[in-house]
């Protein structure tokens, strides 16, 4: 029986060249095994990354839009709560306005669009103020001869129908000032034509409404009496004797006492 021959291994110099082959082929051609290997590990890592995130995250689902009527419903109230809102700030307010304002423009309101609920409020201060002084005014006639209409007129200028500081603050419903006269009065500045000026304060409406009277008496303007109840020439009269200095104050009177038919109570 024969033997087996034993099995050829390479020579121990055969190995060795074998390795010094490697060995100058990596050293020759190692930066590019470096790149490779980072590149190889790159790779690896982002794998596992996404496949981590994909892991710990699930994904979102996106809630159904809500049905057409009721996106609608959703629009309009959106849209009318903008239109409340604009309105209200750019509505103008009864205070914002003068309280003669359509008395003596009685287009105005039709003119700027002004709601008519703001009309009627200030008209309705403005009757207010008539009904109130009415009576006093027509006692001031009876006794001084002056026409009721020109004393209400000129009481619902200058007080702005009972609303100026003026007429609030010391009871003075015809802008009567101080005069070098008037003994142990008391006088206050408001600031009007001039930093001296200095009008009456008066305990009651009523002292305002005969101290008018008075006024108008003195000879200043006891001559417009022979004008009877005429109430244009007694408000172009007031005007020219200096009452006031608007220019257009006569025009505002025979206005005032137009649109409100004051002259009927005369």
């Amino acid at each position: 029986m024969k033997r087996p021959e034993p099995l050829h291994r390479p020579s121990i110099s055969i190995q060795l060249h074998t390795l010094s082959f490697y060995y100058k082929w990596l050293h020759q051609h190692w930066f590019e095994v470096l790149i490779g290997l980072v590149f190889v590990h790159l790779l690896l890592a982002k794998d596992v990354k996404i496949s981590f995130q994909f892991k710990e995250k699930a994904p979102i689902a996106l809630a159904a839009p809500p049905p057409k009527a009721q996106q609608t419903a959703l629009f309009e109230t959106w849209d009318a709560t903008k239109t409340v809102a604009n309105t209200s700030s750019t509505t103008p307010k009864a205070q914002s306005f003068y309280n003669l304002t359509f008395i003596l423009s009685p287009d105005y309101a039709e003119r700027k669009g002004i709601p008519l609920h703001i009309v009627q409020e200030k008209k309705q201060v403005v009757q207010n103020y008539i009904d109130t002084y009415l009576k006093t005014a027509r006692e001031e006639k009876a006794i001084y001869k002056i026409p009721v209409s020109i004393t209400l007129a000129q009481g619902l200028l200058e007080s702005n129908a009972g609303d100026s500081r003026l007429s609030k603050e010391s009871n003075n419903h015809f802008g009567i000032k101080c005069r070098s006269k008037c003994k142990g009065c008391t006088c206050r500045n408001y600031h009007d034509d001039d930093y001296y000026d200095m009008f009456r304060v008066f305990d009651n409406p009523w002292q305002s409404y005969r101290e008018h009277s008075i006024l108008l008496g003195g000879s200043r303007y006891k001559h417009l009496k022979e004008y009877g109840n005429n109430y244009e020439k007694w408000a172009h009269g007031l005007k020219k004797a200096g009452y006031a200095t608007d220019k257009k104050y006569a025009d505002k009177l025979i206005k005032i006492i137009e649109v409100l038919r004051l002259y009927q109570y005369d």
